[in-house]
């Protein structure tokens, strides 16, 4: 009885390690062709491509046209302590780079009596994208890097990183 045992875990030890070897192997050919079309540009990259680009647009509005002083002066949103801390907010949807240019476009220096960053009313994105849809603008580029034109001129560029996309340079 003991030898039928131990017969019996020996086979099925034996059947366990060929078929976990025989996924591994053709689990590495799936890997491989998933990596191959990763880079694909495809109908959903194309979307998220688009939708980063118009939340970061949002989220500029969120840090400079949010607030105003009572008089209608445009002020940094309350929730920022200074414009370096809006800036690093920006990085979060926009290289560092273009979350500079934005944070010296809205750059006055001043300040309210009462402490509050003034900043430009003019808007940074002349011709922004949240007027669009998605079939209004050309997506080019793949999976990883693209670029997104508008009917109105405006050339945004965006970037895979860390999952997510980030608009690394904005022409208008």
């Amino acid at each position: 009885m003991k030898k039928l045992l131990a017969l019996l875990t020996v086979f099925t030890l034996a059947f366990a390690v060929v078929g976990c070897s025989d996924k591994d192997s053709s689990k590495g050919a799936e890997d491989k062709n998933k990596e191959e079309n990763k880079s694909e540009l495809t109908d959903q990259a194309k979307t998220k491509m688009y939708n980063a680009v118009r939340m970061a647009e949002n989220k500029v509005d969120t840090v400079y046209a949010h607030d105003a002083a009572e008089d209608g002066t445009p002020l940094l949103n309350a929730t920022f302590a200074d414009e370096a801390a809006a800036e690093t907010f920006l990085t979060k949807y926009y290289s560092e780079d273009v979350a500079k240019q934005i944070s010296e476009h809205y750059s006055t220096g001043e300040k309210t009596p009462e402490g509050q960053i003034i900043v430009k009313a003019d808007p940074f994105f002349t011709n922004p994208i949240a007027g669009t849809t998605q079939k209004d603008v050309t997506i080019e580029g793949d999976a990883d890097k693209g670029t997104i034109k508008t009917d109105k001129g405006a050339t945004y560029s965006v970037e895979l990183k860390d999952g997510q996309y980030v608009v690394t340079s904005v022409e208008q």
